[in-house]
Protein backbone atom coordinates (compact mmCIF):
# COMPACT_ATOMS: atom_id res chain seq x y z
CA UNK A 1 0.00 0.00 0.00
CA UNK A 2 2.81 2.33 0.89
CA UNK A 3 4.39 1.61 -2.45
CA UNK A 4 1.10 2.37 -4.24
CA UNK A 5 0.68 5.71 -2.52
CA UNK A 6 4.29 6.65 -3.36
CA UNK A 7 3.67 5.81 -7.01
CA UNK A 8 0.43 7.77 -6.98
CA UNK A 9 2.14 10.84 -5.50
CA UNK A 10 4.97 10.53 -8.04
CA UNK A 11 2.45 10.29 -10.90
CA UNK A 12 0.61 13.36 -9.65
CA UNK A 13 3.88 15.28 -9.39
CA UNK A 14 4.78 14.28 -12.95
CA UNK A 15 1.38 15.37 -14.22
CA UNK A 16 1.77 18.66 -12.38
CA UNK A 17 5.18 19.26 -13.94
CA UNK A 18 3.89 18.39 -17.39
CA UNK A 19 0.96 20.77 -16.94
CA UNK A 20 3.28 23.58 -15.83
CA UNK A 21 5.56 23.12 -18.83
CA UNK A 22 2.74 23.47 -21.35
CA UNK A 23 2.65 26.90 -22.98
CA UNK A 24 -0.42 28.99 -22.55
CA UNK A 25 -2.31 29.67 -25.78
CA UNK A 26 -2.14 33.37 -26.67
CA UNK A 27 -5.26 35.31 -25.77
CA UNK A 28 -6.67 37.32 -28.66
CA UNK A 29 -8.13 40.67 -27.78
CA UNK A 30 -11.31 41.33 -29.71
CA UNK A 31 -13.69 44.25 -30.00
CA UNK A 32 -17.13 44.25 -31.55
CA UNK A 33 -18.76 47.32 -33.07
CA UNK A 34 -22.29 47.91 -34.32
CA UNK A 35 -21.27 49.64 -37.53
CA UNK A 36 -24.72 50.96 -38.37
CA UNK A 37 -25.15 52.63 -34.98
CA UNK A 38 -21.58 53.92 -34.72
CA UNK A 39 -21.62 55.22 -38.28
CA UNK A 40 -24.79 57.28 -37.92
CA UNK A 41 -24.97 58.26 -34.24
CA UNK A 42 -22.07 60.72 -34.08
CA UNK A 43 -21.30 64.38 -34.76
CA UNK A 44 -19.43 63.67 -38.00
CA UNK A 45 -22.46 61.91 -39.48
CA UNK A 46 -24.76 64.70 -38.26
CA UNK A 47 -22.45 67.26 -39.87
CA UNK A 48 -22.64 65.31 -43.12
CA UNK A 49 -26.44 65.31 -43.01
CA UNK A 50 -26.51 69.05 -42.29
CA UNK A 51 -24.17 69.74 -45.19
CA UNK A 52 -26.22 67.64 -47.61
CA UNK A 53 -29.38 69.41 -46.50
CA UNK A 54 -27.72 72.79 -47.08
CA UNK A 55 -26.61 71.77 -50.58
CA UNK A 56 -29.93 70.13 -51.47
CA UNK A 57 -32.37 72.77 -50.25
CA UNK A 58 -31.88 75.28 -53.11
CA UNK A 59 -31.94 72.48 -55.68
CA UNK A 60 -35.09 71.03 -54.12
CA UNK A 61 -36.73 74.47 -54.13
CA UNK A 62 -35.84 74.95 -57.79
CA UNK A 63 -37.26 71.51 -58.71
CA UNK A 64 -40.46 72.18 -56.75
CA UNK A 65 -40.94 75.53 -58.50
CA UNK A 66 -40.42 73.89 -61.88
CA UNK A 67 -42.94 71.18 -60.96
CA UNK A 68 -45.48 73.77 -59.87
CA UNK A 69 -45.00 75.74 -63.11
CA UNK A 70 -45.43 72.54 -65.10
CA UNK A 71 -48.64 71.71 -63.22
CA UNK A 72 -50.07 75.15 -63.88
CA UNK A 73 -49.23 75.25 -67.57
CA UNK A 74 -47.92 72.04 -69.07
CA UNK A 75 -45.98 72.94 -72.19
CA UNK A 76 -42.82 71.55 -73.72
CA UNK A 77 -40.83 74.32 -72.06
CA UNK A 78 -42.24 73.75 -68.56
CA UNK A 79 -41.82 69.96 -68.85
CA UNK A 80 -38.25 70.44 -70.08
CA UNK A 81 -37.51 72.90 -67.25
CA UNK A 82 -38.87 70.42 -64.69
CA UNK A 83 -36.83 67.54 -66.13
CA UNK A 84 -33.73 69.72 -66.15
CA UNK A 85 -34.26 70.79 -62.52
CA UNK A 86 -34.87 67.20 -61.39
CA UNK A 87 -31.85 65.96 -63.33
CA UNK A 88 -29.67 68.59 -61.69
CA UNK A 89 -31.05 67.74 -58.24
CA UNK A 90 -30.44 64.03 -58.71
CA UNK A 91 -26.99 64.31 -60.26
CA UNK A 92 -25.64 66.92 -57.85
CA UNK A 93 -27.07 65.25 -54.76
CA UNK A 94 -26.01 61.78 -55.89
CA UNK A 95 -22.43 62.92 -56.40
CA UNK A 96 -22.36 64.89 -53.15
CA UNK A 97 -23.83 62.02 -51.14
CA UNK A 98 -21.23 59.66 -52.53
CA UNK A 99 -18.40 62.10 -51.79
CA UNK A 100 -19.62 62.88 -48.27
CA UNK A 101 -20.22 59.22 -47.36
CA UNK A 102 -16.68 58.50 -48.53
CA UNK A 103 -15.35 61.20 -46.18
CA UNK A 104 -17.35 59.81 -43.24
CA UNK A 105 -16.24 56.24 -44.01
CA UNK A 106 -12.60 57.36 -44.07
CA UNK A 107 -12.97 59.00 -40.65
CA UNK A 108 -14.81 55.93 -39.32
CA UNK A 109 -11.94 53.70 -40.47
CA UNK A 110 -9.40 56.03 -38.84
CA UNK A 111 -11.35 55.93 -35.57
CA UNK A 112 -11.52 52.13 -35.63
CA UNK A 113 -7.81 51.72 -36.38
CA UNK A 114 -6.75 54.29 -33.77
CA UNK A 115 -8.93 52.61 -31.14
CA UNK A 116 -7.65 49.15 -32.08
CA UNK A 117 -4.02 50.27 -31.80
CA UNK A 118 -4.58 52.24 -28.57
CA UNK A 119 -6.36 49.38 -26.80
CA UNK A 120 -4.07 46.67 -28.19
CA UNK A 121 -6.90 44.80 -29.88
CA UNK A 122 -6.02 42.13 -32.40
CA UNK A 123 -9.26 42.47 -34.32
CA UNK A 124 -12.47 44.47 -34.42
CA UNK A 125 -15.48 42.60 -35.75
CA UNK A 126 -18.81 43.83 -37.02
CA UNK A 127 -21.60 43.05 -34.59
CA UNK A 128 -23.80 42.06 -37.54
CA UNK A 129 -21.46 39.17 -38.41
CA UNK A 130 -21.04 37.84 -34.86
CA UNK A 131 -23.44 35.15 -33.71
CA UNK A 132 -22.96 35.66 -29.97
CA UNK A 133 -20.67 37.78 -27.84
CA UNK A 134 -20.36 39.35 -24.44
CA UNK A 135 -21.37 42.98 -24.07
CA UNK A 136 -18.00 43.49 -22.37
CA UNK A 137 -16.25 43.54 -25.77
CA UNK A 138 -18.78 45.85 -27.50
CA UNK A 139 -16.87 49.04 -28.35
CA UNK A 140 -19.64 50.84 -30.24
CA UNK A 141 -20.01 53.67 -27.71
CA UNK A 142 -16.26 54.21 -27.62
CA UNK A 143 -16.16 54.56 -31.40
CA UNK A 144 -19.07 57.04 -31.32
CA UNK A 145 -17.14 59.11 -28.76
CA UNK A 146 -14.03 58.97 -30.96
CA UNK A 147 -16.05 60.10 -34.00
CA UNK A 148 -17.59 62.92 -31.95
CA UNK A 149 -14.08 64.27 -31.37
CA UNK A 150 -13.32 64.49 -35.10
CA UNK A 151 -13.99 67.41 -37.40
CA UNK A 152 -14.52 67.05 -41.13
CA UNK A 153 -14.78 69.81 -43.72
CA UNK A 154 -17.53 68.68 -46.07
CA UNK A 155 -17.39 71.73 -48.32
CA UNK A 156 -16.72 70.86 -51.91
CA UNK A 157 -13.12 71.53 -52.92
CA UNK A 158 -12.60 74.20 -55.53
CA UNK A 159 -12.12 72.89 -59.04
CA UNK A 160 -8.65 73.66 -60.37
CA UNK A 161 -8.61 76.63 -62.70
CA UNK A 162 -8.21 75.83 -66.37
CA UNK A 163 -4.77 76.81 -67.60
CA UNK A 164 -4.77 79.88 -69.79
CA UNK A 165 -3.52 79.44 -73.32
CA UNK A 166 -0.35 81.38 -73.80
CA UNK A 167 0.30 82.42 -77.36
CA UNK A 168 4.02 82.63 -77.93
CA UNK A 169 3.98 83.53 -81.58
CA UNK A 170 1.67 85.73 -83.53
CA UNK A 171 -0.44 83.87 -86.00
CA UNK A 172 1.30 83.70 -89.35
CA UNK A 173 -0.70 84.85 -92.32
CA UNK A 174 -2.15 82.02 -94.32
CA UNK A 175 -0.17 80.95 -97.33
CA UNK A 176 -2.11 81.22 -100.56
CA UNK A 177 -3.67 77.99 -101.59
CA UNK A 178 -2.24 76.25 -104.64
CA UNK A 179 -5.55 76.44 -106.49
CA UNK A 180 -5.88 80.16 -105.90
CA UNK A 181 -2.31 80.78 -107.08
CA UNK A 182 -2.87 78.86 -110.28
CA UNK A 183 -6.17 80.65 -110.93
CA UNK A 184 -4.53 84.03 -110.37
CA UNK A 185 -1.70 83.23 -112.83
CA UNK A 186 -4.11 82.24 -115.59
CA UNK A 187 -6.18 85.34 -115.03
CA UNK A 188 -3.17 87.58 -115.62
Amino acid sequence: MKRMSTLLVAALLCLGLVACNQQQAPVNKIGIVDEAAAFKDNKVAQGAMDYLKEVGTPLQTKAEAAYKAMQENQTEDTVAAYKLAMGELQSVMGAEQQRVVGLVEAEFSKALEAYRAEKGLDVILSKQSVIAASDAIDITNDIVVAMDGMTVDFSKPEAPAAPEKVQTEEAAPEAPKAEESAAEKTAE
